[in-house]
């Protein structure tokens, strides 16, 4: 797995073997979360406020995390 983040109390993280589209995993003590770089959400007790900030860096970082999922999930490229 891939970590790409951390942040006050967050962990975001990209997995190998996932479909698509491109997303991330976010872990936090409340639950945990899966964002895709358009912006789509699925929040399983994860904090309104700390989506919002986890949120915001994705869409800010959408090309690393694309670059990153893409060297995850292409077994070709590794």
């Amino acid at each position: 797995m891939g970590k790409v983040h951390t942040g006050n109390g967050w962990l975001i993280r990209v997995q190998g073997n996932e479909h698509p589209p491109v997303h991330v995993h976010v872990l936090h003590p409340d639950g945990k979360a899966v964002i895709d770089v358009d912006g789509s959400v699925t929040n399983d007790g994860v904090p309104a406020k700390v989506i919002k900030q986890v949120l915001a860096w994705v869409l800010d970082h959408e090309e690393a995390i694309a670059a990153e999922w893409t060297r995850m999930n292409n077994p070709t490229k590794r």
